[in-house]
């Protein structure tokens, strides 16, 4: 647990420094903010990725669960977050706001880091947490986002038909799923021997990023806002995505007879905060785009109380 709490702390001063970043005007946000998420999405999440899966000794059915139970969670949390906004009537738009919201995480961007840096500093007890992580954001979460989350979004908007080509398309553009399937691919390699040790270290340069750049990212993008009018749905949101979430997360692990590693994982990765694209969704779909950013951005503050939480509960 204490390696758990010095890497949170480590990631809240690396948000903080980002904040300073922006307020001091050290970088141009926009343009660094940009060139930053595409060094993540396109070098270091996906060299992450890639290690994680070397790290894992043996594939079993304890790993097959992982992806299962992350889209048991997404389901759970987008019908709660349905009931919430039907009982509160929202309007249409602000209601599928609320729902895609709730649904997933940033398992990419802030869950996958964060078991890397657990990873380097207690490889014996969390190194191969990050090839769970992987599995669990780019299966469990990556593919019901480009679909279950999708239909969802175009149901309370414009309704727009989802085909499987438009899924297939999005999978394989997204550099972290091919890292994921390329690991799967030459996980017998990287245990026999024959794998590179300069690919490796190359890998193991740009995985260190992703930390540093994720939350430097995060700290650069925080507002701070008045949501007063939103305060029902988003408070809604934060319930759902926050504490609802992790707390399914906890049943399905003991149904599911998750080992200590795999339910931890699990746990603190339904744990975390709102995913950013749920604002590209609003907006693509005519939905409540304002509402969703302020969601979105609430609950990445709220879960610097609810996140240690559930860690310690995972633990």
């Amino acid at each position: 647990m204490s390696d758990v709490v010095g890497i949170l702390i480590q990631i809240f001063l690396l948000i903080g420094l980002g904040l300073l970043v922006r307020w001091r005007n050290i970088l141009p946000r926009d343009q660094a903010v940009t060139i930053f998420n595409q060094a993540v999405i396109n070098l270091t999440l996906p060299a992450t990725v890639f290690l994680g899966l070397m790290n894992i000794q043996e594939f079993s059915w304890q790993l097959i669960k992982i992806p299962i139970i992350a889209v048991l969670v997404i389901i759970g949390s987008g019908a709660i977050a349905a009931f919430i906004a039907q009982r509160l009537r929202l309007r249409r738009a602000t209601a599928g706001a609320v729902v895609i919201t709730s649904m997933c995480g940033s398992t990419g961007f802030f869950g996958t880091p964060i078991f890397g840096a657990l990873a380097r500093s207690n490889p014996q007890e969390y190194g191969q947490t990050v090839g769970m992580a992987a599995l669990y954001s780019e299966i469990g979460s990556l593919i019901p986002l480009l679909t279950i989350v999708a239909i969802v979004a175009a149901y309370y908007g414009e309704r727009q038909q989802i085909t499987p080509k438009q899924v297939a398309i999005g999978l394989f553009r997204f550099l972290p799923f091919i890292a994921l399937v390329l690991g799967f691919i030459f996980w017998p390699e990287t245990h026999g021997g024959n794998f590179p040790t300069a690919i490796r270290g190359t890998l193991g340069f740009l995985s260190q990023a992703t930390v540093m750049l994720t939350m430097l990212t995060l700290g650069m993008t925080i507002t701070i806002r008045d949501f007063s009018q939103y305060l029902r749905s988003v408070l809604s949101v934060n319930l759902v995505k926050l504490v609802c979430a992790p707390l399914m997360a906890v049943g399905l692990c003991f149904l599911f007879g998750l080992d200590p590693q795999a339910r931890f994982v699990v746990i603190f990765e339904s744990a975390l905060p709102a995913i950013v694209i749920a604002i590209a969704y609003a907006n693509q779909y005519k939905l409540d785009v304002e509402l969703a950013s302020t969601a979105v951005f609430t609950t990445f503050v709220f879960s610097l109380i609810t996140l240690p939480i559930f860690a310690y509960i995972a633990a």
